[in-house]
């Protein structure tokens, strides 16, 4: 809030006088501070200090007024608000006033000069009686004589009661109470008093007028009078207008000016926080609208206009607070109403504080300039020893006796008119009093409060005019470097809106700026940008515009153009900040800008190109336009221009190579023209250009060359994929398409692919397929001449990704390493290594390939070895250089690919089964399935055999021939294992050679999806509960063409150079669990019957173990025998012991037949066991057919029965 309105910003509380007894004035003034209302009190410490009180007679009501010399007084409200009471308490001590005589006389005199001191004021009268307690005598006669004495009835004389807390309450209440009513009436006598004034039209003068109704309504507002208080300020405003009309302001002093619109500030301030403290926003708004327009008008004098730019900017920061502070208290936000007659209609912006916030540094920037034109004019004409009369001590110069008024010299006379200085004094205080007023600061500090309440609104594009006045106080405040940093945020979002006026103004303080600070490069920047908006009329800088940058028309524009140019080519240098050295391009600072797609310098230079065809073969010529557009105001001039590609070798420039322009003929080569552009219309040029490398060749830039130390690089863009340039696109005149033809303008781009030379050469890649995982698979790799006799070359092998590129075609690329490759490229090793158990060693990727003549080839071989079954595609590629005397000089490069697929070869499994009715009775089991854990993977019987059933398959599609089927024991103290039976020959213990040219390979070949299984047995030696058996080695080959038609049997492979090697596959077998077994159990019995013949069946239990076992039997009944023997029984067995269990059996029925089964019972181990189905099976021949001594094996039996 502006300091000189404090007093007016609230309302005017009454004021009360407390005189006597000083030692109660705290107390009393602390609770008349908290009554509601609220109520001032001045404090008198004795009766000495009453003529403070004292004041001028009051005029009679119909007493003739002269002219005033003022309109408000200027310490009138302070007057009535700290030093005229409405009531006087008159406090007495009890024993003074029932005391003897003398004291009482002093009682008498002390009332008397409080009469005296209030004769003709109006000033009511309260007498107080302080007695400490509610006891003691009342002398009702001295108290008649009291009330007499002060002219006050007996409402108005109370007792005081101070030294009793609820006496105390009660005393403080009344007295309030009273005060109050009594001030209340107070302000309104004086209301009416001056009211009947008024009415009376005792005076002439409308001064006059509008000081009784500002009266009037100040007292309505000491009594509280909201309503009446509104009515009379704006009677009163009002009333001032009429003064104002009927004067000529233009013709007035600036003193008068000054005065009128101080005092119609006061009166509005009034009625605005009147209203808005009502509620009433909108018409506060309204009234506001009023206000600042019809005074805003009212400049006075030139010279004073700086006064008056003052007043406007406080009268929109001042209602800008009020508004703020009004709806930061508001229960709801007000909104827009509908005009009223005559008026316009209320908008949203005019309810936000912000909006006067804006305009109030608006007018603050007014407010500079004006006063730097009445500067300029007061220096001019001042003289040197004029003195400032109005800046001298308190003793010369007092202060002003109406409001708005200048201060008074006091020695010059005895009357207010006398007193009053010249309106050249005047003017000269107020400049001098101008100058060391900071208007930038209060200027930025109110841009600043504006954007930060519109940021709360959100709304976007005025915050960013407001920073943009933000920038340019700042550089009349000569802060370049902040100036910058704010106009920079702001250009951004007018660039991509397309504000080109509001752009170009800051713009052109940014230019200013950098020129300042001698930023080269910045300047020149600011500068290009600013000459290459479309800007059809002079621009200037937003209704901020001043002194400090000139308007921008067309005759700026070419100046400037000039300017910039000459600072380029070094032919003038710019002046920078005052006392700093001018800018000046050299080599230590030369200036390179940079000019990309998203460049706000794209308007300065746009180059877009186009290859005349698609793709071009390496070494053969290719045309290349180009289209360069300048949308600067004036012709450019290039001394050299430098067209750049992504192969250096192909890089052009105007100086060194030749180039055709349209309508021109061919320049010589080393020419040293230079380039023209003219305003807005598109310079095409042609080269001719030669690719001395194949893959993309891209044209990236053009370089211009301003001079020997300023270049501009420019990114080219393709004609077929142009965008227009914003600002440009919708301005006449402008020659729309860079090419005259239209085909290569829609489609010409800026890469062209440049091929490989055709190569006479042919590739192929032969193997068989697919590929087995883990063997080493021959690739044969075959180069022929078909036209070129090679002097030279190379020939790389690599996998290429299993993907395809964007176009469909196969990457040329190999693998990186963060892509791991299903394979490795192998090849034999280059001498015999005995030692090596692998005959082949890592591919190092690249094959010299010698000299190969027309019509002949040249083969190696390559092998893959495949980690994992997955397809993977070879990529083969061969560079070479021809022998031809007529052959090109470059490279030729070829490449080819093929997939080739992989698929597992064998499938190992295992497992562990007893021998055949041999069975062993293992805890490891029982706890398990007990305690509800995993069975163990195989829980084997220490010290017994066990046999081990590996099982191989062949997954793949071609036959593979077995070599060797072994298993390598981890640790042969702790397990034994060895091969049951002979199911491969004697020489399967042999290693197979890898030279296939000597011997014949053994071994036996499995067919695809066939099955081969070999047994073997394990004898554990150690019990544990984790033992490690060893691992599977199987030795194996893929079978050749002529293995095709090989039975089961063993086959030999013939002499062939593609055999391969062979591999050997090992699988770990898994861990198993060692334990002694307490029970054998073990199952005797023929291994086959003739119906109606008895034989005999024993059940052998034996105790393994150290302690005498308890074991119980019982015998399942079956349908196919009739046997004999103990169908249950418990039985003890001795350690280390064996019982027998027999029965005699007769078959009932031929064929297979299920043997009674014995479940056995151990009582220590609560565990049982029971013979498997299978393992209790027999097969029954029929007692006719059969004669066991006809036959002389199982074999020969059986045929006879199938015979039968």
């Amino acid at each position: 809030m502006v300091e000189d309105m404090e007093e007016l910003r609230t309302p005017p509380v009454p004021l009360v006088a407390l005189v006597g007894c000083p030692e109660y004035h705290g107390a009393i003034s602390l609770y008349l501070h908290r009554e509601q209302p609220p109520l001032n009190t001045l404090a008198l410490p004795d009766f000495a200090k009453l003529p403070i009180l004292g004041g001028k007679d009051k005029k009679p009501i119909d007493a003739r007024m002269p002219p005033p010399l003022g309109i408000l007084k200027h310490d009138w409200l302070t007057k009535h608000r700290t030093r005229m009471p409405a009531v006087l308490a008159v406090l007495l001590d009890r024993d003074h006033v029932y005391g003897d005589p003398t004291q009482w006389l002093q009682v008498c005199t002390h009332l008397d000069n409080v009469k005296l001191v209030l004769r003709g004021r109006n000033v009511k009268l309260v007498v107080a009686i302080v007695q400490p307690t509610s006891q003691g005598e009342i002398n009702e006669e001295r108290l008649a004589a009291l009330r007499k004495r002060a002219e006050v009835d007996a409402k108005c004389c109370i007792v005081f009661i101070t030294h009793e807390p609820s006496e105390l309450r009660r005393s403080l209440a009344r007295l309030g109470s009273i005060m109050g009513e009594l001030a209340t009436i107070f302000y309104r006598e004086e209301g009416r008093r001056v009211k009947l004034r008024v009415e009376k039209k005792s005076y002439s003068s409308l001064e006059l007028s509008v000081r009784y109704n500002f009266k009037i309504a100040v007292y309505a507002e000491f009594r509280r009078d909201w309503v009446a208080a509104l009515k009379f300020y704006e009677t009163a405003y009002s009333l001032l207008q009429e003064v104002i009309s009927s004067t000529s302001m233009e013709l007035q002093p600036v003193q008068r000016v000054v005065e009128m619109k101080a005092v119609a500030e006061q009166l509005h301030f009034k009625i605005s926080n009147l209203l808005l403290h009502g509620g009433k926003e909108t018409e506060a708004v309204r009234w506001f609208r009023e206000h600042a327009s019809w005074y805003k008008q009212m400049m006075g004098p030139f010279e004073g206009a700086f006064l008056h730019w003052a007043w406007v900017s406080r009268q929109f920061q001042v209602f800008g607070e009020l508004l703020q502070n009004r709806l930061a208290t508001a229960s709801q936000t007000p909104t827009p109403n509908n005009a009223m007659r005559g008026q316009p209609a209320i908008s949203e912006r005019e309810l936000q504080p912000a909006y006067y916030h804006h305009v109030s540094a608006v007018y603050m920037v007014k407010r500079r300039l004006a006063f730097q034109a009445s500067l300029v004019a007061f220096e001019t004409f001042e003289e040197s020893n004029a003195v400032d009369v109005l800046a001298g001590p308190p003793e010369e110069v007092g202060p002003p006796v109406y409001v708005g008024q200048a201060p008074r010299l006091l020695k010059r006379g005895t009357d207010n008119h006398s007193q009053s200085p010249t309106e050249t004094e005047y003017m000269r205080h107020s400049i001098l009093l101008e100058k060391t007023f900071k208007h930038s600061v209060i200027a930025i500090a109110l841009f600043k409060k504006a954007h930060e309440l519109y940021q709360l609104m959100e709304a976007g594009r005025t915050c960013y005019l407001l920073l943009s006045d933000m920038g340019r106080e700042y550089f009349a405040a000569k802060d370049y470097v902040t100036a910058m940093r704010i106009l920079n945020s702001v250009v951004g979002i007018y660039r991509e809106e397309g504000w080109v006026v509001l752009l170009g103004s800051a713009l052109t303080y940014l230019r200013e700026c950098a020129r300042r600070l001698g930023l080269a490069k910045e300047f020149a920047v600011y500068g290009f940008e600013l000459l290459a908006l479309p800007l059809s009329a002079p621009i200037s800088h937003g209704y901020v515009s001043g002194s400090e940058v000139d308007t921008f028309g067309n005759l700026e524009r070419t100046q400037i153009h000039q300017e910039l140019v000459e600072f380029l080519l070094g032919a003038r240098n710019i002046p920078s900040q005052e006392g700093e050295s001018a800018m000046t391009l050299s080599s230590a600072l030369p200036v390179h800008l940079e000019i990309d797609l998203l460049s706000p310098l794209r308007t300065v230079l746009s180059v877009c190109v186009a290859f005349h065809s698609q793709s071009v073969r390496l070494g053969k010529v290719t045309r290349l336009t180009l289209a360069i557009l300048t949308n600067l105001p004036s012709p450019v001039v290039f001394d050299e221009v430098e067209i750049l590609f992504n192969q250096s070798s192909c890089n052009f420039s105007t100086l060194k190579n030749n180039f055709v322009e349209d309508d021109h003929e061919d320049l010589g080569s080393g020419s040293m023209s230079s380039l023209e552009l003219q305003p807005r219309k598109w310079k095409r040029v042609s080269i001719d250009v030669i690719a001395e490398e194949s893959g993309k060749l891209e044209c990236l830039a053009v370089v211009a060359h301003f001079g020997p130390h300023a270049t501009i690089r420019c990114q080219v863009e393709s004609m077929g994929s142009r965008e227009e340039i914003p600002f440009w696109k919708s301005e006449p005149g402008i020659d729309a398409s860079p090419l005259a033809d239209p085909m290569l303008a829609s489609l010409g781009q800026k890469v062209i692919q440049v091929e490989e030379p055709e190569a006479l050469v042919d590739i192929s890649l032969e193997a068989p397929s697919p590929g087995l995982v883990g063997e080493a698979f021959p690739v044969c790799i075959t180069i022929s001449s078909a036209g070129h006799s090679i002097q030279a070359g190379d020939l790389e092998v690599y996998f290429a990704p299993s993907g395809k590129s964007e176009g469909g075609e196969l990457s040329t690329s190999p693998t990186t390493e963060s892509e791991v490759s299903p394979a490795e490229l192998l090849v034999r090793h280059s001498g015999d290594n005995p030692q090596s158990k692998d005959n082949f060693e890592l591919f190092a990727g690249l094959v010299e390939v010698p000299e190969i003549s027309t019509g002949d080839s040249w083969s190696t071989v390559i092998y893959v070895r495949w980690l994992e079954p997955k397809a993977i595609i070879l990529m083969a590629t061969f560079v070479y250089h021809a022998s031809e005397e007529g052959a090109s000089k470059y490279q030729y490069r070829l490449h080819k690919s093929k997939e080739f697929d992989c698929v597992e070869t064998l499938a190992i499994e295992h497992h562990y089964m007893p021998p055949f009715r041999r069975d062993a009775l293992l805890l490891g089991n029982l706890d398990a399935d007990t305690t509800g854990g995993q069975v163990p993977a195989a829980t084997l019987a220490l010290k017994e055999s066990t046999i081990l059933v590996v099982t191989l398959k062949n997954k793949s599609p071609v036959p593979v021939r077995l070599f060797k089927i072994e298993v390598t024991e981890e640790d042969r103290s702790r397990c034994v294992v060895h091969k049951s039976g002979a199911v491969l020959k004697e020489e399967e213990s042999i290693e197979p050679s890898n030279d296939f040219t000597e011997g014949a390979a053994v071994g036996i070949v499995v067919a695809p999806e066939e099955i081969f299984t070999q047994l073997f047995w394990v004898y554990p030696l150690v019990p544990s509960n984790s033992l490690s058996v060893g691992t599977i080695s199987v030795l194996w080959q893929r079978a050749m063409s002529s293995d095709s038609n090989a039975n089961a049997s063993e086959a030999t492979i013939p002499n062939d150079k593609k055999a391969v090697d062979s591999v050997n596959n090992q699988v770990p077998l898994a861990t198993i669990m060692v334990e002694s077994p307490p029970l054998v159990i073990t199952l005797d019995c023929p291994p086959h019957a003739v119906l109606g013949e008895a034989f005999t069946m024993t059940t052998k239990v034996q105790n393994m173990t150290n302690t005498l076992q308890e074991v119980s039997f019982s015998v399942v009944d079956t349908a196919g025998f009739i046997f004999s023997g103990a169908h249950s029984d418990t039985v003890s067995i001795l350690p280390r012991g064996t019982h027998f269990l027999s029965y005699n059996l007769v078959p009932l029925a031929s064929g297979i037949q299920q043997l009674p089964r014995v479940k056995i019972n151990s009582a220590w181990y609560s565990a049982s066991f029971q013979p498997s189905p299978l393992s209790t099976q027999i097969f029954v021949f029929p007692y006719p057919r059969f004669d066991p001594a006809r036959y002389s094996s199982i074999d020969e039996a059986f045929g006879s029965l199938a015979i039968s």
